[in-house]
C-alpha cells in the first residue's frame, strides 16, 4: 500500500475588483470598501448573501473606518500633552465634588456652549480632569483644543497684535493656506 500524502487547502486570494470599480471607489473616496470588497464579495458568493447584506457590510465597514479616522484626527488636533481618561480620574483624591465631576463628565455643558476653565493649586488634578473631559468630548464627536495658560495668553497677545482677537481660534494645522 502506498504511503498516504496529505493535501491541505491553501486559501486563495479573492479575485480583484474590476478596474472601473476600483476607479469609481477611488473617486468616491471609499477606500475601506475598495479594500474589503473583493473578500466580502467572495464570502457573499459562497454564503449566498442577499445584495442588501453585501451593501450593508461594506457600508458599515466604511462608516466604522471613517469614524475611527475622524476621531484620531480630532484627538491629534486637540493637542493633548498626555492621554488621560475619566476612568483613570480619582474623584475622591481630588478637591472636586462628585456632583461637579458628574456634571462635567456628562458633557451637557458642551451642548450649552459653555466653556471650561479650572483654576486651583498645583497637584489637585486640574490638568488630568481637563484632558480626560476633552478626550471624552472627542470620543463623543466634538472638536477640542487643549491650551495651557501660557499658550492661551500667547495667543491673546498675538491676536491683539494682528487685530484678530474674537475671530475664533483656528489651530495652525487646520488653517487654509493664505488665511489667518
Amino acid at each position: 500500500m502506498p504511503p498516504r500524502t496529505r493535501t491541505t487547502a491553501v486559501p486563495t486570494a479573492p479575485p480583484p475588483l474590476a478596474a472601473d470599480l476600483v476607479d469609481g471607489l477611488k473617486r468616491l473616496k471609499l477606500s475601506t470598501v475598495r479594500r474589503l470588497a473583493p473578500e466580502v464579495l467572495a464570502t457573499a458568493k459562497v454564503q449566498r448573501w442577499a445584495p442588501e447584506e453585501v451593501l450593508r457590510t461594506l457600508i458599515d465597514a466604511e462608516i466604522t473606518a471613517r469614524d475611527e479616522s475622524n476621531q484620531a484626527n480630532r484627538l491629534k488636533a486637540a493637542a493633548f500633552p498626555v492621554v488621560k481618561t475619566l476612568d483613570e480620574f480619582k474623584v475622591q483624591a481630588s478637591s472636586i465634588p462628585q456632583a461637579t465631576f458628574d456634571y462635567l463628565s456628562a458633557g451637557e455643558w458642551i451642548a450649552k456652549a459653555e466653556n471650561l476653565c479650572l483654576v486651583g493649586p498645583a497637584g489637585t488634578g486640574k490638568t488630568h480632569l481637563l484632558i480626560a473631559i476633552g478626550h471624552a468630548a472627542v470620543v463623543a464627536g466634538h472638536r477640542v483644543r487643549y491650551l495651557s495658560a501660557a499658550e492661551l495668553v500667547e495667543q491673546l497677545y498675538r491676536g491683539l497684535a494682528d487685530n484678530s482677537v474674537g475671530r475664533g481660534h483656528r489651530h495652525p494645522a487646520t488653517q487654509r493656506p493664505g488665511h489667518r
